[in-house]
């Protein structure tokens, strides 16, 4: 039995998706443009963080690259220089406020990000100018860096050492301005995390990360950092706002370069931090999208149980009623609908019960004429033992012609009454019916008559087909074609297969007749057509209620040169015909 659908079934599915595609839908478009907005946001928060630190950080570097300008151009420090005397504490004094005088009309230091400014010599001697003091710690850190980097002279670059990752130093050389000889190093120390402030991008992105990095790559700020580790060699040229993959993570990345000194500042900002916002929004949003459809869903299924209730009452009632209780009715329903439903039932099952009675009584009349049908079988014995007597009596006076007429006789009489109630015989039973008829035509018409029975294979006896199918249509050829034309004639019978069906073609020589005075499709009353021919109507209308509008007659004649009646038929070998039709009764034959 094919599986059906459950109305439950479907009924939630069109919730689910009634109420899921709109919201997801939606959910789409809110994500798309929120996305798109928070994108934009970001741009325009970075490109303002970098454009005000990145005037303070330049700021610095240009004080630091002024620092140097002085501390080259002063006498005092010159001086210092020159001699091998290290300095006392007035001379350091009196450097250190020529320094803030002149860093009062430019650029100052930021305090948070340079700790010291030194002079340094060769002979491993050096003067702290700014903060850092005479601390072991700090002559370790400058003298190791004044060894690190003797051959570095440059007042754009920022130099880093590995073994103190928290500083970055500009070095430039200390020349004699007289000799042009160089007596020293002016290192200045910054502390590389202060160098940028991160205070606002840190407020508004916790998980940003601001690096501080030299034209070259190399990083000046946090190049410890496990983030920093991964951004080697991804610090390209290019500064405009992209998105980029750092250790299986994106980011949104821009910078800017802070001329001239040989610096840049780049900013990432994750994508899964720009995105939290939506990814909040869209939580809150799925989670109202299953309240909505669980409330739907109950709310459905409340209804669903209120409608079904009535409905398995109903279904219940129809069960009884399929099992012959046709006393069965339905009792009233709460809902309009269902309430036309239950009358209408109670009016099927009313007309089922008279219809049952009915049928009944048709039943027991049945029965009766199935009695008198046993009894009026007597009379055909009768006739048989009859014919029988006179067959004998010719037989003893040699009447053979006579004793011939009346066998054929016979046997077409029983036949017919051994057919009675088939609807369908073989082809070898139907032929042999026909050729009991024609030869008593041809003891009627002795030589006027002539006829030919031409199959193709003997199989075909052995195919069904529609009781008096054939020898009817022997019967109009030879009424109406043979009988009215002077000298008799020859009448055909052709049965082959063709395109897995069976065509039977009776012919007659006779006068023919018009075919258009014919109507197949007409029906008779009195089981004739028009001119009195045999009803082939009724032989055509019967072979489409057995086997459908595609087999049937076709009928071609010409007056004076005779008629061609072919009869298409199905291949039926088990007797399906007999088995499905049961209402064609035995048609009148003209």
């Amino acid at each position: 039995m094919k599986h059906k659908k459950s109305l439950a079934v479907i009924a939630v599915l069109m919730c689910c998706i009634l109420i899921i595609l709109p919201i997801s839908c939606t959910a789409i478009y809110f994500g798309s443009a929120a996305s798109a907005r928070l994108k934009d946001t970001v741009r325009e928060t970075v490109d303002f963080y970098l454009s005000q630190v990145s005037e303070r950080t330049g700021s610095t570097l240009n004080a630091m690259r002024n620092s140097i300008y002085y501390l080259m151009s002063d006498d005092a420090t010159q001086q210092i220089m020159r001699t091998e005397v290290a300095p006392d504490q007035l001379k350091r004094l009196e450097v250190e406020e020529g320094l803030s005088r002149a860093l009062l009309v430019s650029d100052t230091l930021d305090p948070n990000a340079v700790t010291g400014i030194y002079l340094v010599k060769d002979g491993q001697q050096y003067l702290s100018i700014l903060r850092g003091g005479e601390f072991i710690g700090t002559s370790r850190r400058v003298m190791h860096v004044f060894e690190t980097y003797k051959n570095a002279n440059s007042a754009r670059e920022l130099f880093t050492v590995p073994e103190y990752p928290d500083y970055c130093y500009c070095i430039v050389d200390y020349i004699d301005l007289e000799t042009m000889k160089t007596l020293g190093k002016i290192i200045i120390e910054i502390r590389a995390a202060n160098l940028v402030d991160t205070s606002y991008i840190d407020t508004v992105y916790q998980q940003a990360n601001v690096v501080v990095s030299r034209t070259d790559g190399g990083i000046i700020s946090g190049a410890e950092t496990p983030f920093a580790s991964a951004l080697k060699g991804k610090i390209k040229g290019d500064l405009k706002g992209h998105y980029i993959d750092i250790d299986g993570a994106s980011y949104y990345h821009t910078g800017q370069f802070l001329p001239p000194s040989r610096v840049r500042i780049d900013v990432f900002i994750p994508r899964n931090e720009i995105l939290e916002t939506i990814r909040q929004t869209l939580f809150v949003y799925g989670l109202f999208t299953v309240l909505i459809l669980l409330i739907t869903l109950l709310i459905g299924g409340f209804l669903f149980y209120m409608l079904g209730k009535p409905v398995k009452q109903m279904l219940n009632k129809i069960d009884l009623l399929a099992t012959g209780d046709l006393s069965v009715r339905m009792e009233p329903t709460p809902y309009r609908e269902t309430e036309r439903m239950a009358t209408a039932f109670n009016d099927m099952a009313d007309r089922l019960e008279d219809l049952f009675g009915e049928v009944y009584t048709k039943g027991l009349l049945l029965r009766e004429a199935e009695f008198n049908l046993l009894e009026s079988q007597i009379q055909p014995h009768f006739i048989f033992n009859v014919l029988e007597l006179i067959n004998m009596r010719c037989l003893a006076a040699n009447e053979l012609g006579i004793c011939r007429i009346v066998s054929n006789l016979a046997q077409l009489l029983r036949t017919n009454v051994t057919y009675k109630h088939k609807q369908t015989i073989t082809f070898q039973e139907e032929l042999l019916y026909v050729r009991y008829y024609l030869e008593l035509q041809k003891e009627r018409f002795e030589e006027k008559l002539n006829y030919e029975i031409n199959l193709e294979d003997s199989s075909i006896l052995h195919y069904y087909l529609p009781k008096l199918t054939i020898q009817p249509l022997v019967e109009n050829g030879i009424v109406h074609g043979l009988e009215r034309k002077r000298g008799g004639g020859t009448l055909k019978i052709s049965i082959w297969e063709e395109d897995e069906s069976v065509c039977v073609k009776v012919s007659d020589d006779g006068v023919g007749f018009d075919t258009s005075r014919i109507d197949l499709e007409a029906e008779s009353d009195d089981g004739q057509t028009r001119h009195n021919h045999v009803a082939l109507a009724n032989i055509n209308r019967r072979i489409h209620l057995l086997y459908g509008q595609q087999y049937g007659m076709t009928i071609s004649s010409e007056p004076g040169k005779g008629t061609d009646v072919m009869l298409t038929l199905p291949i039926d070998t088990d007797n399906q015909s007999e088995r499905s039709f049961y209402d064609v009764q035995n048609y009148d034959r003209g």
